[in-house]
C-alpha cells in the first residue's frame, strides 16, 4: 500500500503531474481544483447548460475594448 503525498504542500504543476499519473484519484483532483481556484478566484466554471460560445465572445469583446 502506498502513502498519498500531501496535496496541500504540492505546487499546481506537481499536482497536475500527479493527476496525469493517477487519473482516478478524486481527492487529488479536488485538491488541484481548489488550488487553481485559490490562485485564480475570478475564474468561472461552466455547466453543460451554459452557452460557452457566448461567454467567449463576450470575454473577447471586453478584452478588445480594454486594449483600444
Amino acid at each position: 500500500m502506498s502513502v498519498k503525498p500531501d496535496f496541500a504542500t504540492m505546487t499546481t504543476i506537481e499536482l497536475r503531474a500527479y493527476l496525469l499519473e493517477h487519473r482516478d484519484d478524486q481527492e487529488a483532483l479536488h485538491a488541484y481544483l481548489d488550488k487553481l481556484h485559490a490562485e485564480n478566484p475570478n475564474t468561472r466554471a461552466y455547466s453543460s447548460e451554459d452557452n460557452v460560445s457566448d461567454a467567449i465572445a463576450q470575454y473577447l469583446q471586453i478584452k478588445r475594448q480594454k486594449q483600444a
